[in-house]
C-alpha cells in the first residue's frame, strides 16, 4: 500500500499583507509512486504552490505535512553569474559535495546529453540546461521530485522525449512520487497518475485524466489547450 508523501490543508498564500491571495483554500495530497500534474491558465501562483510545498517560501494560513524530508525543487528558470566560467561538470560537483560518479553518468546516458560535462553552462540552450537542473535534483536520490514547467524551454518533440524520460527514471525509483506544473494537457493527460487543475487563484477540480477530461469547467476554461489523448499512467495506486 502507497503511503501519503505530502499533505497541503486549506493553504494560503498573500504577496500584500493579506489583502488578497493569490492561493486560497487549497487542499491536496501527493501519493507515493505517483506522477501528479496541476495545470493553470494564465496563474502566477504556480512557482509560489511549488516552493511552498518544499519549504522554500512561507504560506499565511493553513498547514503543510510534509512525511518526507527528501524535497528536490527544479525550477523553471536559475539565474547564474554570466561572467562565472562554469563547466557543466563543475555545476554538479557544487551543488553535490559526495557525487556518485556511476549514478551522474547513468542520468547523463538517460538524458542524452554526456557531452555536455565539459561545456560552458552558459552556453546551454534552455532545453539542456533544464535537463542539468533535473539531473542535478535527481542525485539526491529524493522522495519527492517538483517540477516547475520542465518543459517550457523544449520543442513538441522534445517533450514527448522529456516524459519518456520521466518514465524511465520511474522505471529506476518507482516510489518516488513526482509533482510538474505545466498548461500542454495533451501530455499531462497521457503521463500522469492525477491531474490538479486550478483556474485564477483557486480550485478548478482534480481527479484521475480521464475524470478531467470529461469535467465540463475543463472544456469551458482549458478548451484551447485539449486535444485528444491516450493515458499510459505511472503509477500503481490512484487517489483523490
Amino acid at each position: 500500500m502507497s503511503k501519503k508523501l505530502i499533505e497541503l490543508k486549506h493553504i494560503f498564500l498573500s504577496y500584500d499583507n493579506k489583502k488578497s491571495y493569490i492561493l486560497q483554500d487549497i487542499s491536496f495530497s501527493l501519493w507515493e509512486w505517483e506522477i501528479l500534474s496541476i495545470i493553470w491558465k494564465n496563474g502566477t501562483w504556480k512557482s509560489s504552490l511549488l516552493k511552498s510545498i518544499a519549504g522554500i517560501q512561507k504560506i499565511n494560513r493553513g498547514k503543510i505535512i510534509r512525511n518526507t524530508k527528501k524535497i528536490a525543487y527544479v525550477p523553471q528558470k536559475l539565474q547564474l553569474e554570466k561572467d562565472f566560467p562554469l563547466s557543466v561538470k563543475e555545476f554538479f560537483y557544487i551543488f553535490n559535495a559526495k557525487i556518485n560518479t556511476e549514478k551522474l553518468w547513468n542520468f547523463l546516458e538517460v538524458f542524452s546529453v554526456e557531452k555536455l560535462m565539459n561545456q560552458n553552462i552558459h552556453t546551454l540552450s534552455g532545453g539542456e540546461f533544464q535537463k542539468v537542473l533535473i539531473i542535478n535534483a535527481l542525485l539526491s536520490s529524493p522522495d519527492v521530485l517538483l517540477l516547475d514547467e520542465p518543459t517550457s524551454w523544449i520543442d513538441v518533440v522534445g517533450e514527448e522525449l522529456f516524459y519518456k524520460t520521466i518514465s524511465d527514471i520511474k522505471k529506476v525509483y518507482p516510489k518516488m512520487s513526482i509533482i510538474l506544473v505545466s498548461h500542454n494537457l495533451n501530455l499531462v493527460y497521457k503521463n500522469s497518475s492525477r491531474v490538479i487543475c486550478l483556474h485564477e487563484n483557486n480550485f478548478c477540480c482534480h481527479g484521475t485524466p480521464a475524470e478531467i477530461q470529461n469535467n465540463p469547467d475543463i472544456k469551458n476554461i482549458f478548451w484551447d489547450y485539449l486535444r485528444p489523448y491516450e493515458h499510459q499512467p505511472h503509477a500503481h495506486h490512484h487517489h483523490v
